[in-house]
């Protein structure tokens, strides 16, 4: 019984090893020696103006969670500096969950008002310079189509570019309005309201009100721009990088924070004692593609100036699509 077992088992790892073997002739019968043609290697030579439909963003906020939609605008000047503007809301009242639950819940006076952010922000070029580099490129054929380019695991090539990399500084402003739930932010703080004719607000009552904040960034950020395009021989398609990335940190001060005070049945109730947050950060990712019509992604981490204990959140957005110009539109012209 040993001796055929023993058998067994020197016949299954034979088998294995042939068939491993096998696939991976197949796997790498294309894997030869791979010629191609630089199209272009030019990471200074970008777009100048992008502007950003975002369809959805999705946003954690521990004073207002919502879920909308936005717009952003990018320009590059020269290789000097590059300034960009976006705001952002949510698509109705059900998406903006603190207002929802005010419409749905509250018991003041106060009618909760709609989420909206906006901000400002122009970063200056300290350090932009050239690299050598090396690019991944995976290896696509039209004749992996479907099915077959799913079960296929491809080829890449690793190629030799430049890349431009940015160390900039970042200056701008944020200004931002949202419902609160003050029920949840008293509960926080162990603070309550106090009615100017004297006594505290009720436990039994919902409390929804609104604030605003306006505030400022300084902060720092690195770009990574690759701009590259070859065309290999044979039976492979044209191969492109055109990847802006940038990672950013900010500080985030915000002077101006009002919070509205709340009124039932004409009492008013001082919102004097809630404690606000005067300092912040964020730190963040952004990628985006060279071309005139794509994608692009982003994702934030941080303390939004506020409230107090209030502030984190996370956020994640995706633009589609990317309009994006050379703002170029003079031919030149010669005499016969």
């Amino acid at each position: 019984m040993k001796r055929i077992l023993t058998i067994f088992s020197l016949f299954l790892i034979f088998a294995l090893q042939s068939k491993s073997y096998a696939q991976n002739v197949n796997l790498n019968k294309d894997a030869k020696t791979l010629t191609y043609e630089e199209l272009y290697d030019t990471p200074y030579d970008i777009n100048k103006l992008f502007v950003h439909i975002q369809p959805m963003y999705g946003e954690l906020f521990a004073t207002n969670t919502t879920v909308g939609w936005g717009i952003k605008a990018q320009y590059y000047l020269k290789n000097l500096a590059n300034f960009e503007a976006h705001v952002r809301t949510p698509y109705g009242r059900s998406f903006d969950l603190t207002r929802h639950a005010a419409y749905t819940n509250s018991t003041v006076d106060n009618e909760a008002r709609g989420f909206l952010y906006g901000e400002l922000l122009g970063t200056y070029h300290i350090k932009d310079e050239e690299r050598d580099t090396e690019t991944k490129f995976i290896l696509y054929s039209k004749r992996y189509k479907g099915d077959k380019w799913a079960a296929t695991v491809p080829l890449h090539t690793i190629i030799p570019t430049k890349a431009r990399r940015i160390y900039g500084a970042r200056f701008g402003g944020m200004a931002y309005k949202s419902s609160v739930d003050y029920n949840r932010i008293m509960e926080k703080q162990e603070v309550t309201l106090v009615a100017d004719e004297g006594g505290e607000i009720g436990a039994d009552e919902s409390v929804y009100g609104n604030m605003s904040s306006v505030g400022f960034y300084i902060g720092g950020s690195m770009t990574f721009i690759k701009n590259v395009a070859v065309q290999p021989d044979k039976i492979y398609g044209t191969l492109v990088n055109d990847l802006i990335f940038t990672t950013f940190f900010d500080i985030n001060f915000t002077p101006m924070v009002t919070v509205d005070d709340i009124y039932i049945d004409g009492a008013r109730y001082s919102a004097e004692p809630i404690q606000k947050s005067v300092l912040g950060f964020r730190a963040g990712l952004e990628g985006k593609f060279n071309r005139q019509f794509s994608w692009a992604y982003g994702a934030e981490l941080g303390y939004r100036p506020g409230l107090k204990k209030s502030g984190f959140f996370a956020l994640a957005k995706i633009s589609f699509p990317v309009f994006s110009t050379q703002l170029r539109y003079q031919v030149e012209s010669f005499g016969k």
